[in-house]
């Protein structure tokens, strides 16, 4: 069993678990005032606890910009979400849901983000604007969902990979919005990665597949691979390896986009608003590994 999350200070901030497994809170700091070495302990720290929180942060979109600039040299430009490009912020993602007869909400299955690329999120910076309550946001430890796999099954995961494409995500989840649609058309992503990663920093192994992206086991027929896309997406779902967050105005979310998947929660909000922005990094030198050499041939 891995170890289990302490409370740890460090030089410009303190960090109190949430559970024992993910999530911590980051206390006495404002993360718009942190140096780069308070920048390089915050990179030590969501790798270590997965997900960090902090209450009030109220950030501006270039302070949430320099916060993800810590952990990938290149900012995300969504493909198909809508931005604050008009505003002159085009790396804001705007993940907002109104009740309405054609509402999709996109967030509400247990995923890692933007999968059907290459080069992954390494990381996600989210902050909430208004959230009604009930609509939080849930993540879940993906070491941890390795490490409770059989024996069996780790040797199984570790040596598949997985297909993950943006257009099978608007098929199978079924969007609906044709500009959306459109978008995701225009701009098809897809990639193949191994289904269990070694993590970038940590080297621990990661269950890599999620439920939004996955269209197939490269090289299986559907029979077997819809079975081995389910144990995994089912692994998620284990309440004593996730943390839960109840938004506040001007809270903020950093998680580890590797070694994390996360779920929207609907929630029942009638005709409120749910609306928060997200801000990530990613790089060319940083990509899903697999964690065994059997998973690579």
């Amino acid at each position: 069993m891995a170890e289990l999350l302490q409370t740890r200070d460090y030089a410009q901030f303190r960090v109190v678990p949430r559970t024992p497994v993910i999530g911590g809170w980051i206390e006495g700091c404002n993360l718009a005032e942190l140096d780069d070495a308070g920048l390089a302990d915050l990179r030590e720290a969501l790798w270590t606890y997965g997900v960090l929180f902090g209450r009030g942060q109220h950030l501006s979109f270039d302070a949430m910009k320099r916060v993800a600039l810590a952990f990938g040299d290149r900012l995300e430009k969504h493909t198909f979400a809508p931005t604050k490009a008009d505003e002159g912020h085009p790396e804001v993602v705007v993940i907002q849901r109104l009740q309405t007869e054609n509402a999709k909400s996109t967030t509400d299955l247990w995923h890692h983000d933007v999968t059907a690329r290459k080069h992954p999120n390494i990381m996600s910076i989210l902050q909430a604007e208004q959230v009604p309550f009930g609509a939080d946001t849930m993540w879940a430890s993906m070491s941890a969902a390795y490490e409770r796999l059989p024996e069996a099954l780790k040797a199984l995961f570790s040596g598949i990979q997985v297909e993950h494409d943006s257009v099978y995500l608007m098929l199978r989840h079924d969007f609906g919005d044709a500009a959306i649609i459109e978008r995701i058309m225009a701009a098809r992503e897809h990639a193949v990665h191994p289904a269990v990663i070694r993590h970038h920093s940590t080297g621990k192994p990661c269950l890599f597949v999620g439920n939004a992206y996955v269209q197939r086991v490269h090289g299986y027929e559907t029979e077997l691979s819809e079975p081995l896309i389910k144990i995994a997406g089912e692994m998620s779902k284990i309440p004593e390896i996730q943390v839960r967050h109840q938004w506040e105005p001007g809270d903020v979310a950093l998680w580890d986009n590797f070694g994390t998947t996360h779920y929207g929660v609907s929630a029942d909000i009638g005709t409120q608003l749910r609306r928060l922005h997200r801000v990530a990094s990613w790089s060319e030198k940083v990509a899903p590994e697999p964690y065994m050499a059997l998973a690579a041939e």
